[in-house]
């Protein structure tokens, strides 16, 4: 123990001797470790991290895997299948999300809430934090008429008043008695902010699928097993009912269902910054490497004097482990600001469940100091190699010729510097690919104008609005009192917003015509209003728009789009032809319209019905308005607000945003993806720069002699400077061939992430080869004009 006390003391006295050596490792380092434990902890919070709730390993997901409905939800029927006939679940329990309009009190207020099943909370383990939960009978009927509400919105809106149990509560048009307060730990789904929850009542349409399936996994049973028994149970109900025939049922861990959206980018940025930690080593150990050559006389005194190689190879280590330590320290900072500016990025542009909650724990400060380790035995495990091999004669004959090394020590080096530019290429490649894909994204022509328009949310819960003439009328008052607001230029309503990822779709009949064996025409449809395509500047190619007049009663038309006229209608005027989605009531096609890429930039244009909410079949309580303004539409919402409620007290609205901020979040994963790798593959340019620069400064200065000589000769200055510059660009070509190989194949991981380029873009690859190269020549061109003002007199006399 007393040497290695020993050790450690004369570590931090060389720390101390050479601060500048030792300020750009730890800076160095820091970069390289606070980068990757920064991704870590948005790995740890959202991947690795357990679900906050009691043995959340045990929690799946079990939805069917239906054409009819979307990929995460089920029936009430095959739910309660499922219930009877498993036995792999401890427990099973279902839940849909829904809004609530809360009134009674000075403004009505849109909630967001869950209703749930018997088992739900049993299968939780939550416990009210105050009352009780749901009885077995409130459950069996839907009708208790009982509510629990979150500990944020008991605090909130009714100022944690305990008395609150057993009084009502009004939402939409109905009173609900509070029975519990429910733990302030409880958030399900993750980041959703459920404020209130109620009891599911059954539904007996296995056509309807709804519900999310969440279940526990008995002990000792695996997710393989599981999923092995709900199959059969799957194909026994395809066989017993037609509506399950052609689906499976399919199982997920409940954490993985909540995240797996976002896993690949974010193992694609964790390995991104592994890369730049990997050049992090390398330029780390050029620092080591370089030092330790100017240290070659007190190695061979030390060995004189009879230190053995392992307690030289120690020495060396202790010193680069104290310097990854201080690194890692300075990198939990850079970490804990960057950590704040993704959870900014996640909450406020992309819609991250939990991101809120990501931080530093346990994990993370076990990470930073395992990497800590790591990096500083791997970057100064070579270093100390090449110092204790140094042999004893000619480490104290170079002493007195200045700084040196051995040929294999050179070598090294300079492969090192290949490594780093190699693997900054590989940053640079990916980082480009992304951020041209991201570029072409940003151009897309959505189909319609963005600029200047509000969006504010509806949902019409009330008993009053049960029937489409109610519903038309108090929308006639609301668009005649904001056409009104001082700054609006034009309004109109719509079920689905653009942009916003509809995956609605239904089967449809087309009058005169046969459907072959197994054909399925369908299209998405959207509910709209008169003068919504004007409003958001959809042209219209064919027929007419909806009017005032295509009201309840009136013969039901439709507008439908270009791609829907294309597929179905090829070389044919649409306009007069009539589809229905149920073979009773039939719509006749009055206009076709420009497409629209509701789904988002990325995606294509489908097939879209426009149906008239004058004559809305569906009877959707969801609705938006949205307001054309001459500028600053936010700053309508209030006038909207009060216009709201000048007509109907009790109607909440919410959500208020503009189509710009609807359309930039519609593309907010690339950007995040190309902006984080971007950065990253900026910092791995740069420390393959100072690489660079280090190697070839260390080299001219070790060859300060021969470039005198040469100069005495009569070699010029220009000479000299290319000399110097052909050593670092030749490094650099290496690395770029290398780097362009591993770039080759690292991209095509990419492939997902991309919209119209290739993962292997030429005019990319060669573009940030050249930007490599330049910056490359740059950090040459300090330590070769260094050598070509070399006086040789000096030079001469100083060997």
């Amino acid at each position: 123990m007393g040497g290695l006390a020993q050790d450690l003391r004369y570590a931090l006295r060389q720390l101390r001797k050479s601060p500048a050596f030792t300020a750009v490792a730890v800076t160095t380092l820091a970069l390289g470790i606070g980068a990757n434990t920064t991704i870590f902890s948005v790995v740890n919070g959202l991947l690795l991290r357990p679900l906050p709730y009691h043995d959340a390993g045990r929690l799946v997901r079990v939805w069917s895997m239906a054409p009819r409905f979307s990929h995460d939800v089920s029936s009430y029927p095959d739910f309660r299948d499922w219930a009877e006939q498993n036995h792999s679940f401890e427990k099973i329990a279902a839940y849909d999300t829904r809004s609530f309009n809360l009134v009674g009190g000075e403004h009505p207020e849109r909630l967001s809430g869950l209703r749930v099943t018997a088992d739900f909370f049993g299968l939780l383990e939550v416990n009210p934090m105050h009352g009780r939960l749901f009885s077995p009978d409130e459950h069996g009927t839907g009708r208790g008429n009982v509510i629990l509400l979150s500990a944020g919105l008991w605090q909130s809106h009714f100022g944690s008043d305990p008395a609150l149990l057993g009084k009502s509560v009004k939402l939409n048009d109905d009173s609900y008695t509070v029975v519990g307060v429910l733990p302030a730990s409880f958030d399900f789904p993750p980041g959703e902010q459920t404020g209130i929850v109620l009891p599911l009542p059954p539904d007996l349409s296995r056509n309807h699928g709804f519900l999310s399936v969440i279940a526990r996994l008995r002990q000792g049973t695996t997710l393989d097993q599981a999923q092995a028994e709900m199959t059969l149970i799957g194909n026994h109900l395809a066989a017993q009912y037609k509506e399950d025939r052609g689906q499976g049922v399919y199982l997920q861990s409940l954490q993985s269902s909540f995240v797996n959206e976002y896993r690949p980018a974010l193992l694609i940025l964790f390995g991104a910054v592994g890369f730049l930690l990997l050049i992090t080593c390398a330029n780390v150990a050029n620092l080591l490497l370089a030092k330790a050559s100017s240290r070659q006389r007190e190695v061979a005194v030390r060995v004189a004097l009879g230190a053995g190689r392992l307690r030289l190879v120690r020495q060396f280590l202790i010193e680069s482990l104290l310097a990854a330590l201080a690194g890692g320290a300075f990198g939990l900072l850079i970490a804990t600001w960057g950590v704040h500016a993704l959870i900014r990025l996640f909450t406020q542009s992309f819609a991250i469940p939990g991101a809120g909650k990501i931080g530093t724990d346990f994990g993370v400060l076990a990470f930073v100091l395992v990497t800590s380790i790591a990096t500083g035995l791997i970057a100064g495990l070579v270093p100390a190699f090449f110092a204790s091999g140094a042999d004893l004669n000619d480490g104290l004959k170079e002493a007195s010729r200045g700084l040196s090394g051995s040929t294999g020590q050179k070598r090294f080096r300079g492969a090192l510097v290949v490594a780093e530019v190699a693997l900054a290429l590989v940053l640079l490649s990916g980082a480009g690919v992304l951020i041209k894909s991201f570029f072409l994204l940003t151009r897309v022509d959505a189909g319609l104008r963005t600029d200047n328009v509000l969006t504010v949310d509806f949902s019409l819960h009330s008993a009053r609005y049960t029937h489409t003439a109610s519903r038309a009328a108090i929308f006639e008052q609301i668009l005649g009192r904001v056409g009104q607001i001082p700054g609006t230029e034009s309004a109109a309503v719509v079920a689905d917003v653009p942009l916003t990822h509809n995956e609605d779709s239904l089967g449809l009949t087309i009058e005169d015509t046969a459907d072959l064996p197994d054909e399925r025409k369908e299209a998405r449809f959207n509910v709209v209003g008169p003068g919504y395509f004007g409003t958001l500047g959809i042209p219209l190619f064919q027929g007419r728009d909806f009017s005032a007049t295509d009201a309840d009663g009136a013969p039901m038309v439709i507008v439908i789009n270009q791609a829907m006229a294309r597929q179905f209608w090829p070389n044919q005027n649409p306009i007069g032809h009539r589809i229905s989605t149920d073979n009773k009531t039939w719509y006749s096609i009055v206009g076709v319209v420009g497409d629209v890429r509701q789904m988002g930039l990325r995606s294509t244009a489908q097939p879209e019905v426009y149906v008239s909410y004058l004559q809305d079949p569906f009877q959707w309580p969801y609705l938006s308005l949205l307001v054309r303004a001459s500028s600053h539409p936010l700053k309508l919402f209030g006038p909207i607000e009060q216009a709201v409620w000048s007509i109907d007290k009790d109607q909440p609205i919410s959500n208020p945003r503009t189509l710009d901020q609807i359309r930039s979040r519609s593309i907010a994963e690339p950007r995040m993806a190309a902006l984080l790798l971007g950065v990253f593959a900026a910092l791995a340019l740069l420390l393959a720069a100072v690489g660079l620069y280090g190697v070839v400064a260390h080299w001219v200065a070790e060859r300060t002699y021969e470039i005198g000589l040469r100069m005495a000769l009569g070699a010029r200055a220009i000479e000299v400077f290319e000399l110097v510059v052909g050593r670092g660009l030749t490094l650099a070509l290496i690395g770029t061939a290398i780097g362009l190989v591993g770039s080759a194949l690292a991209t095509r991981t990419l492939k997902g992430f991309l919209f119209n380029v290739g993962p292997t873009d030429a005019l990319t690859f060669a573009a940030v080869s050249l930007l490599l190269i330049a910056v490359t020549l740059l950090a040459s061109f300090i330590p070769a004009r260094r050598a070509a003002k070399v006086d040789p007199m000096v030079a001469l006399r100083h060997e």
